[in-house]
């Protein structure tokens, strides 16, 4: 945003007219932040403010491009600042002064204009100079001299001869790496954030005459992306758009390349290259090849990666955490503390000028498969152990490397030899579970039909038979149509290797077909004895992270279409092997499996404590699949406590989130009969009212993180309908018409011959009523007919 103009003269260099017209050129550059907006970084401007009142050295740290020249110029411009300095603010360009040689403080008493006609040195005229002055001392671009150990650079020396001398003198410095002088204060200066990159876009093209529509946004915010909202890197993007669309930009394979044409004085500035390779030409040697080489990372990578990938560059594992440190210390890689991990990252920029270092093929080959490997070796550990106390950690971190296992499975399936483990990749990372806590299930299904697409179909394999059972699965759990034909194929290729009857991934994928797409539900009931097989298959084979899983999905079908009996025991036994396994993931899973029971079965004031403690685990450990679902079973419980206003709401948002993660009740049976049966029931008790807050509940969806935390928080439970309550509103028609007769009383046969049904299926209604009302006898079903129906039936 604009600041209010100011008077550059303030900031002139030199003590007399000919000198200010000799330098003019900074307090030009001073002038220059005026012309054009500033945005996205007041927050920094006031942050280095309030450090000016108490620090006397203060560092702005940062990459090349991320805008610390432009916040020092901004700063150096402030009234408040200038004022706060009676005896002037001077700025200092260190970009020409040439690293080698001790040049600093002449170059600094030259600028300031100290005739260099006396005895002593520059550092003792400057030390003179500034003694008795309240002043403060901007010095720009320190990085290319700071040579040598922390601290013995040639602006750390000066520093640390001129502060302790001159007492009223504060200094701030731009510089890609720490000064380390004593009483140096840090500001990190982080690249935009997306929405003020997407502002700068915009400004900077209206700037050059080109308006980005609505329309196009997207592909603006696309960009900004890939540009790791470095200023420098937006405005040279910006400058391109008066030839180039914005989706040439985007598409363009070298984008590194088409930054150029800036206008800064600074002329490793005037390309994004030339300002990487500034960076890139202070490195020692083997800080330049390490560099090289973790560019091929995509999305990140932690130590144990760095050190697999080291010997392509002949960096030997013991080297690399203080090479990882010092690439850090330089601004060229972001450290981000994941857990107990630290998580290493580079903008794309960067990792695109890293990667055009490695120009040899072959080595680029060697280089890619040693990555191919670490993600492989990864993968597959995670398969291995990811049901357990690590769970939370193994599922975050195979998440985080979903960006580098899409780049492996492409170097892996370049070549009809490695092909194979290019299959065996997603296939390990689905049965992970990792895709599904992600809420990623489309790039999913990408991999395993790429990974298949790959293979050679005269040659069935249990790798192939294992990815189309997990399409057949993943697609079911999306509510997709694909789902269907996934399983047939996969059923056909099961019976070329004679195993149809016995495979657990097959059975399981049919058991969730049958469960979750069969509408009639005396034949979807078969889903709980397939996933039952499963679930023994798996046992066999020792897979006991698929062996919960397919326990899982056995209790929830039971909950749908078992007994109220079945479903409690079904699900209160998967809540105990999770518990016992310690598998967060698993338990919030099992606790929301517990909250449709008691929904469908039980007390709905248990319903919505467990739902809700499963939305909250689930939002602890950051699983994006999982709280969609627990939202929409908070939104029912909701409404069938006749919170209906809420309910609607909550299930508004559920709809959009679940869109988010890629799934769709309305290809999900079961899950659609008991959404329709709830709504259904709301419409009855609120009418129109129920489908307005519903769209309500989706336009308000825009911040789903506030959806969440509105449905994790507590409820009153009180009924806000405008019909009185009624106390049996929990039971069906043919529950209530069945504690009615128990009330007259009527024993079960009589029931059953009054109502022609079977002794068996009144015996089922009498046990549901008992379970809903948390009643222990029939004497109890009457007397609480006789207390509470009756009366309003009267």
């Amino acid at each position: 945003m604009a600041e209010d103009d100011v008077d550059a003269a303030h900031i002139a260099v030199g003590s007399d007219a000919s000198t200010d017209e000799r330098f003019g050129d900074v307090p030009a550059a001073v002038a220059d932040t005026q012309m054009t907006s500033f945005i996205g970084r007041s927050d920094l401007i006031a942050r280095a403010k309030h450090r000016l009142s108490s620090a006397r050295l203060i560092t702005l740290l940062g990459l090349g491009g991320v805008g610390k020249s432009r916040l020092l110029l901004r700063l150096a411009a402030e009234p408040d600042v200038q004022k706060a300095y009676p005896d002037r603010v001077w700025v200092v360009r260190l970009v020409d002064v040439p690293a080698r040689g001790d040049l600093v403080a002449a170059a600094c008493a030259d600028q300031l204009g100290l005739m260099d006609n006396a005895d002593g040195s520059p550092v003792a005229r400057l030390r003179d100079f500034f003694r008795d002055r309240r002043a403060l001392l901007m010095l720009d671009n320190c990085e290319h001299l700071t040579e040598g150990a922390l601290g013995e650079g040639q602006v750390s020396r000066l520093l640390s001869a001129l502060l302790p001398a001159a007492p009223n003198l504060t200094v701030v410095a731009t510089s890609r790496v720490k000064l380390g002088v004593a009483g140096e204060h840090l500001l990190h200066i982080e690249p935009l954030s997306s929405a003020d990159a997407l502002c700068l876009l915009r400004d900077r093209a209206q700037a050059a005459g080109r308006t980005i529509t609505n329309a196009e946004l997207p592909l603006a915010e696309r960009l900004c992306e890939m540009l790791g909202g470095l200023p420098l890197a937006v405005e040279l993007a910006a400058g391109q758009l008066d030839v180039m669309t914005l989706a040439e930009i985007v598409d363009h394979p070298e984008l590194l390349r088409l930054l150029v044409d800036g206008l800064s004085e600074q002329r490793h500035h005037r390309t994004m290259y030339a300002t990487i390779k500034w960076s890139y030409d202070l490195l020692n040697e083997p800080e330049q090849r390490l560099l090289a080489t973790v560019s091929v990372f995509e999305g990140g990578f932690d130590l144990d990666a760095a050190v697999a990938v080291g010997p392509e560059a002949g960096i030997d594992a013991s080297q690399v955490p203080a090479l990882l440190r010092s690439l850090v210390r330089k601004s060229l890689l972001l450290a981000e503390a994941t857990g107990d991990r630290t998580r290493y990252r580079m903008l794309e920029l960067i990792r695109q000028f890293g990667l055009q270092l490695v120009s040899d093929a072959d080595k680029e080959c060697e280089l890619r498969s040693a990555h191919a490997r670490y993600i492989v070796r990864f993968a597959s550990r995670v398969r291995e152990r990811w049901f357990g106390s690590q769970e939370t950690t193994l599922l975050l971190g195979m998440r985080a490397e979903l960006p580098n296992s899409r780049a492996a499975q492409e170097f892996l399936l370049s070549s009809a030899n490695t092909a194979e483990e290019g299959l065996q990749l997603p296939v390990d990372i689905t049965a992970s579970r990792a895709f599904v806590f992600a809420g990623v299930l489309a790039d999913c299904l990408r991999m395993l039909t790429r990974g298949l697409e790959k293979q050679h179909q005269d040659t069935p394999t249990i790798v192939q038979l294992t990815a189309l059972c997990q399409i057949a699965w993943i697609a079911q759990i999306q509510g997709s149509d694909s789902a269907g034909p996934a399983l047939a194929a996969a059923e056909q290729l099961a019976r070329r290797l004679g195993c149809e009857d016995s495979f657990g991934p097959l059975l399981y994928a049919q058991g969730c077909r049958l469960w979750l797409a069969e509408p009639d539900q005396d034949r979807a009931r078969g889903s709980i004895a397939l996933l039952a097989q499963a679930e023994a298959a798996f046992e066999r084979s020792g897979d006991q992270g698929n062996k919960f899983m397919a326990e899982l999905y056995g209790a929830m079908a039971t909950v749908f279409l078992g007994s109220a009996d079945a479903a409690f025991a079904a699900s209160a036994k998967v809540l105990e092997t999770a518990t016992a396994a310690r598998a967060q993931w698993c338990i919030s899973w099992a606790k929301w499996t517990c909250g449709l029971t008691e929904l469908l079965h039980g007390n709905l004031q248990t319903a919505i404590r467990l739902a809700q403690e499963a939305l909250r685990l689930q939002l602890a450990i950051k699983d994006r699949f999982g709280p969609p679902w627990s939202l929409w079973l908070i939104a029912l419980i909701l409404l069938r406590l006749g919170k209906f206003k809420q309910g609607a709401w909550l299930l508004g948002g559920a709809r959009v989130a679940q869109r988010l993660t890629q799934t769709n009740v309305l290809g999900l049976s079961q899950f659609l009969r008991v959404q329709r049966d709830v709504k259904s029931y709301a419409r009855q008790r609120f009418g129109d009212r129920f489908d307005e807050e519903l769209r309500v509940g989706e336009d308000r969806a825009a911040s789903i993180e506030e959806v969440y935390a509105s449905a994790a928080k507590k409820f009153d439970t009180e009924d806000e309908g405008s019909a009185v309550p009624r106390p049996a509103d929990r039971l069906t028609g043919r529950e209530l018409q069945i504690a009615k007769l128990v009330s007259e009383p009527m024993s079960n046969e009589e029931i059953a011959e009054r109502l022609g049904i079977s002794h068996r299926t009144v015996e089922k209604h009498v046990q549901r009523i008992l379970a809903k009302y948390g009643l222990s006898t029939r004497t109890d079903i009457a007397v609480w007919y006789l207390r509470t129906v009756a009366p309003s039936e009267a």
